[in-house]
């Protein structure tokens, strides 16, 4: 690379810095600042300038009314003696002026030294302020009036006056240069200034910047920002933000026990296929017991391998498609889940209370599959001669309900945990009887998606009722 695309490759860097610079926050409050500033100096200048050059143009113009005033005084009173008259009125005080005087039939009687006609009969070059007061790019600011004058003798005619303004035009440059120098330093020392308070108020968001940045390049699922404890905005935001990290960091390890406990699950069915099948292979043509007992037991783990796939399927289904939602009665969903259920022959007594008003907007599958999973728990945990209480009512602005039991119990220090994935309470029971540990979790995804609750209250060897209540309507 020679020198000459060196320098384009270090320009088009510079060039790209400069870009990104200007879309950061320290940037803009600098040049918002800088512009505002500016403004404010500007807006304050022009009223300045404004306000000293009418102040000096009234008493110029007060100062030249005295001056026509003598003028026509000393004419009235039949002075003749022109030129002597304009000499004695402007010298020394007022050599400014530049004044003709002119009789009736265009006779020039006197006019000051410094009297020039181009300055009259030049006009194209002229800006007008007010309606005496004009400005000249040759001559600069001046005032112009003309005087109509009247002497005793009947004699009529004109005085022509023009007052030139430079005292005046040099206070306004002097203002003009002191604003000039004004704006720039303070523009100077304010963006500066304003650079350092900003960089400092914004230090607390470049440390929650860092530790993002930080956290992208080693991850770390514990690692969380710094919350500053000013300002107030960039508190809450840090806060916030750890807030999501934790939510983040349990769902992963949620998700993580849940591929490890799934696929032990999976493996446990898978193992007493494996031990099964080889058993079949080497004395299943030889021993009609071992074949029958073998395929009993490959019957029974594939039922339960089933059970576990479906419920694996549907909590990964579960709230990420709508379902269509209409008015259903939760006493004929929880009728229905009972005559799936139970058998004529059970040994468990079963007790019903079921209001048939209850209707609940809601997904008439879903409500089932959660009737039928907290029916199917209190069987599971019921010892025979036990009994099982169903009921439905209307409570407040919620349809409810209430599946109790005389089962074994929960323990206290477990009913937070029941609703986790794959958790048992009596996992020798649940094994046995076919339990996953998935059902208590399924049925309350399902309850939340349809904005309800549920709740469990138990006693360790007296039994347990988990009550779900769902926003209900009115049947028309």
């Amino acid at each position: 690379m020679n020198h000459k695309e060196s320098e384009m490759t270090m320009f088009k860097s510079l060039i790209q810095q400069l870009k990104q610079s200007a879309n950061t926050l320290m940037f803009r409050f600098t040049i918002w600042y800088v512009l505002s500033l500016l403004a404010v100096i500007l807006l304050i200048g022009i009223s300045i300038m404004g306000a000293v050059t009418h102040l000096l143009i009234q008493d110029s113009k007060e100062e030249l009314f005295a001056v026509e005033r003598k003028l026509r005084e000393s004419i009235q009173d039949g002075f003749l003696e022109w030129q002597s008259l304009l000499d004695e009125l402007l010298y020394p005080d007022h050599a400014n002026y530049d004044v003709q005087i002119v009789s009736s039939d265009g006779r020039i009687l006197a006019q000051t030294r410094n009297w020039d006609e181009a300055f009259l009969a030049e006009q194209k070059n002229r800006f007008r302020w007010f309606d005496t007061v004009q400005w000249n790019t040759d001559y600069g600011l001046f005032i112009k009036d003309e005087v109509i004058w009247n002497q005793s003798n009947g004699q009529v005619g004109r005085i022509y006056i023009h007052v030139q303004l430079h005292s005046i035009e040099r206070i306004l440059l002097i203002i003009t240069k002191v604003l000039v120098i004004t704006a720039l330093a303070s523009s100077t020392a304010g963006s500066l200034l304003i650079y350092q308070i900003t960089r400092r108020n914004l230090s607390p968001l470049f440390s929650i910047m860092n530790s993002i940045v930080q956290m992208k390049n080693a991850p770390n699922l514990r690692q969380r920002v710094h919350v500053p404890k000013t300002p107030v905005e960039l508190t809450k935001l840090a806060e916030r933000f750890n807030q999501l990290l934790d939510e983040h960091e349990e769902l992963i390890e949620r998700e993580m026990n849940f591929i490890t406990n799934a696929s032990h699950e999976l493996r446990t069915p898978l193992t007493a296929f494996r031990g099964h099948v080889k058993l079949l292979k080497r004395w299943g043509n030889q021993n009609a017991d071992v074949l029958q007992k073998s395929l009993d037991s490959l019957d029974l783990e594939s039922q339960r391998m089933q059970r576990l796939i479906i419920q694996l399927l549907t909590l990964a289904r579960s709230g990420k498609s709508a379902t269509p939602k209409e008015q259903v009665n939760l006493t004929d969903i929880v009728r229905e889940a009972i005559k799936q259920l139970w058998k004529s022959d059970s040994k468990i007594s079963l007790r019903l209370h079921l209001n048939e008003a209850a209707y609940v907007f809601g997904d008439k599958e879903q409500l089932r599959q959660v009737a039928v999973i907290l029916i199917e728990n209190a069987m599971r945990y019921t010892n025979d001669l036990g009994w099982i209480e169903v009921a439905v009512y209307q409570e407040k602005e919620n349809a409810c309900l209430r599946v109790s039991d005389s089962g074994i119990g929960i323990p206290e220090e477990e009913l937070d945990k029941i609703f986790d994935r794959f958790y048992r309470v009596d996992k020798a029971r649940s094994r046995v009887t076919g339990g996953t540990g998935l059902g208590l979790p399924i049925a309350k995804e399902l309850v939340e998606q349809h904005h309800g609750t549920i709740q469990v209250e138990s006693t360790l060897g007296q039994g347990s009722t988990f009550i779900v209540c769902i926003p209900y309507s009115h049947n028309a």
